[in-house]
């Protein structure tokens, strides 16, 4: 695991390791990188290095840590104001279409799926009380929701990201409320299902 740094320098440091490590990755293939290379992208010494990780698999986990930590901490909203769920949205596909060289280092290594486990397990529940949203449900239920939804919504960036940014960051935002906010299945009926006996499974849960 990458290490917390302590103070401002170190932090810097570290982040600067893990830009180095990202452009790297976008000359050469990441199984083929070493640590030494890393480390003389930036003139360093090797041991210094391992102040700050383990290994490069470290170094690319505080990466996509990192960066997701960067989005939180730009697009946080201010306690008490008003909020505009595409807004939020479009500040989502900016920041991610901001981040190109990003991904396209993770996508000529076929390393996206890291980003998507790192969505998924970032601790979220420091920023957002999932409760609030699903207040009958238990809490590895909301968890489970939670992550269906991030899981989604990163791999519709992707595959915008995959298309040359295809659509507008506006157009993109409304897709997401239509996948976030409306019913993925609108009558179940039409797939084949009993839709009474969802509604009561549902309704089972809701009472318990």
């Amino acid at each position: 695991m990458y290490k917390l740094c302590k103070t401002e320098q170190s932090a810097k440091r570290q982040k600067e390791i893990e830009h180095a490590l990202l452009s790297l990755m976008n000359e050469i293939p990441y199984s083929q990188i070493s640590i030494t290379e890393l480390c003389e992208k930036i003139d360093i010494p090797r041991k210094a290095f391992y102040r700050y990780f383990d290994s490069k698999e470290d170094a690319l986990q505080g990466l996509l840590e990192h960066t997701i930590t960067d989005y939180y901490t730009a697009n946080t909203p201010n306690i008490g104001a008003p909020r505009s769920l595409e807004r939020e949205l479009c500040q989502f596909f900016v920041f991610w279409r901001e981040k190109q060289e990003f991904l396209d280092a993770l996508e000529a290594n076929n390393l996206t799926g890291l980003l998507i486990d790192a969505c998924v397990n970032f601790p979220v529940h420091n920023l957002i009380k999932l409760e609030r949203f699903f207040p009958n449900d238990p809490q590895t239920l909301r968890h489970a929701i939670f992550r269906f939804a991030v899981v989604g919504l990163i791999f519709h960036m992707l595959e915008w990201y995959r298309s040359g940014y295809a659509h507008t960051v506006e157009d993109m935002a409304r897709f997401s409320i239509r996948m976030l906010c409306s019913p993925i299945f609108p009558s179940l009926s039409q797939l084949g299902f009993n839709e009474d006996e969802i509604k009561k499974i549902l309704n089972n849960e809701n009472n318990c």
